[in-house]
């Protein structure tokens, strides 16, 4: 049996998920009468301590919902190069806003107040006819690199600083919870800043679809407005809000147990003769197999072969995320398998049972 350590995304509902789901009171969400929808919206406006939230399909709708909420067309946003705004939307946001992103550039994907001094100081902004900062993005945990947590004191700095700007403060914190579990502090903590924020419920939480945005009245009410506009309306939505409620309430404080994993998995690795493994503290495991002279799309297609499922990320890593329905058994075999198949890259002559191999996909997520 495949252990599919690709990403947190291929988690499936447990039975108690099902259940709520199987259960769920449906309504129409395009009238707003949805009572399971509401439900969900509600809970999550109180649990981030915001005034409203909005259910969508998914993290790249909500970060596009969220950037045409908080933009016109010519604005310019702020954010890091690895954003996955950025890195993974396909150029999205200019095609639905019209805004200009200004990057910084950053080897730890974290940026603080003078990196956005130097970039506004790197265009004219006399005046109004001139960029003006609109939106200033951060994500956490950084997603493109390794699951790292965005500190909260630097967090909050460069958020009082974008509002000094004038800009809005928008937080992709698809995996924000992963950020609180792991430094213990309260999820506000990191986003009682923000103006609006995003997370997503179909990664770690295990719910099958969804997205959370959550911010003030009027931001929610804009966004709701542009969810029609992007077709993310839904009929008899509460069928899925129903498995993200369950997510929000019976599998965030599980959430320890995909560190864990994760961190076991990295010292597992961590002694692998010519690959380098690399862990940021919460649920990713990252190997560079630069060193065993194979690019990483054709090692994720041998670990597929042996029975592990690994994400390519070109052109010399492959990732592993623990997650929901991964045992540390299932940990432990699969340090195994990567293990010997970089022991038959040493020894080429050492024969394998071929299986079929899954295709290796790019890094994505």
């Amino acid at each position: 049996m495949m252990i599919d350590l690709r990403s947190d995304t291929v988690t499936r509902p447990t039975a108690g998920m099902r259940r709520a789901m199987y259960e769920a009171e449906v309504g129409d969400d395009c009238f707003g009468d949805d009572p399971s929808v509401r439900a969900l919206e509600d809970h999550c406006a109180e649990y981030f301590n915001k005034e409203a939230a909005l259910f969508t399909t998914g993290g790249t709708l909500s970060n596009q919902i969220a950037m045409k909420s908080l933009t016109s067309p010519g604005d310019e946003v702020i954010l890091e190069a690895g954003s996955h705004i950025n890195y993974y939307e396909s150029a999205a946001t200019a095609c639905f806003s019209g805004v200009n992103f200004s990057i910084v550039y950053s080897d730890t994907g974290i940026i603080d107040v003078p990196d956005i001094t130097r970039l506004q100081s790197s265009k004219c902004r006399w005046n109004a006819n001139y960029a003006q900062t609109k939106v200033v993005v951060l994500e956490n945990t950084l997603g493109c690199r390794g699951g790292r947590v965005y500190p909260v004191d630097t967090l909050r700095r460069v958020f009082e600083h974008a509002k000094s700007l004038g800009a809005y403060r928008y937080l992709d914190g698809a995996r924000i919870l992963h950020a609180a579990v792991a430094t213990g502090q309260p999820v506000t903590a990191f986003t009682d800043h923000a103006d609006l924020m995003a997370t997503c419920l179909s990664k770690a939480l295990g719910a099958p679809v969804g997205s959370m945005l959550v911010g003030s009245a009027d931001l929610i009410a804009r966004a709701r407005r542009y969810r029609k506009w992007f077709g993310g309306d839904m009929h008899q939505a509460g069928i899925i809000a129903a498995g993200g409620l369950y997510a929000m309430k019976h599998h965030i404080e599980r959430l320890h147990e995909d560190h864990e994993h994760a961190q076991l998995l990295f010292l597992l690795l961590s002694d692998v003769e010519g690959a380098q493994a690399r862990y940021e503290g919460t649920n990713m495991v990252f190997l560079d197999v630069s060193g065993l002279g194979i690019g990483s799309a054709d090692f994720a297609e041998r670990l597929a072969q042996a029975g592990v499922a690994a994400l390519n990320c070109p052109p010399h890593e492959v990732r592993f995320v623990p997650h929901l329905g991964i045992s540390r058994e299932q940990v432990v075999k699969a340090a195994g398998l990567v293990k010997s198949v970089v022991a038959e890259l040493a020894n080429p002559a050492r024969p394998r049972a071929a299986e079929p191999a899954s295709p290796a996909r790019a890094c994505t997520v």
